[in-house]
């Protein structure tokens, strides 16, 4: 029997759509995950899969059968299918994620094709366009498990996420929405914890001008400062140096009080282009 979930055991967000077509296609949408058609149910439920490993945890996904019956599903990580209680499905939940039953295999196709149901369960706040809740708890949640991942040292799941949910945050709120930047300062944040300090200075770089050009000036100046320590951590010339680009072009924008955090730049800047340059002479002398 296929394990039942209580609502209040998985969050409302993300929550995904299946529509089963009548030739066995399965159209996925949902957040984290770019709308396509899949070749097959175990296809379709595989990529939520992947985006709930992402998580760490089970999600939600309604599944539309060609003759409209809807399925209150619950998919786990590893990939097994659940069922979430309370959600009056029209129907029982299937026990393989791969093999319909008779009467979906003999169902004909109908003309116009079925929407997913809405949930049983509201969202905890109006969803945006692109499916994610405009609330910042769900955003919270989302950079919460980033933490996690990376407390454990699972940095390519913590960076995959961080990158889906900063586009995901961009797409459903807009660019410069202060939560979706909020969103992409904890991804600049895993970018410098995996090991890329240049990713993680032109993202930093890239908030701060967008609070600047709202005329955040504090804000701006924070993730500025952050950009700024973090690059004067980079051991490596050349590293710094690209990073240092990034750098002059922010300060030139952002200069700090009385211009001396842009004074400051150019100065390193020019520091690290010349003792590169000694290395390369040293070495070529050698």
């Amino acid at each position: 029997m296929p394990t039942t979930y209580q609502p209040d055991e998985v969050p409302a967000w993300p929550a995904y759509a299946f529509v089963v077509r009548g030739s066995g296609q399965v159209a996925v949408s949902g957040p984290l995950l770019p709308a396509c058609e899949h070749p097959s149910r175990t296809s379709a439920v595989d990529a939520v899969a992947a985006a709930a490993a992402g998580l760490g945890r089970p999600v939600r996904a309604e599944a539309t059968e060609p003759d409209g019956t809807v399925w209150h599903l619950v998919i786990s990580p590893d990939g097994a299918v659940g069922e979430l209680s309370g959600g009056a499905p029209r129907g029982r939940a299937p026990k393989k994620r791969n093999a319909p039953t008779p009467a979906q295999a003999q169902a004909p196709a109908p003309d116009p094709v079925v929407a997913a149901a809405p949930s049983a369960t509201p969202s905890p706040a109006p969803a945006s366009p692109g499916g994610l809740p405009v609330a910042s708890d769900a955003l919270t949640e989302g950079v919460s498990q980033l933490e996690t991942h990376a407390a454990a040292g699972r940095m390519d799941q913590a960076t995959a996420l961080a990158a889906q949910l900063d586009q995901h945050a961009a797409d459903s709120l807009g660019l410069s929405h202060p939560d979706a930047l909020r969103t992409r300062e904890a991804r600049a944040r895993i970018t410098a914890l995996a090991g890329d300090p240049v990713g993680a200075v032109r993202l930093y770089r890239d908030i701060a001008e967008r609070w600047h050009y709202q005329g955040a000036d504090d804000q701006a100046e924070a993730v500025a400062s952050r950009a700024h320590a973090l690059w004067l951590e980079i051991p490596d010339l050349e590293t710094a140096i690209a990073a240092g680009v990034a750098m002059v072009r922010m300060r030139n924008q952002i200069p700090g009080e009385n211009g001396t955090a842009f004074a400051a730049t150019l100065q390193h800047q020019t520091w690290l282009e010349a003792a590169r340059n000694a290395t390369v002479r040293s070495a070529a002398a050698g």
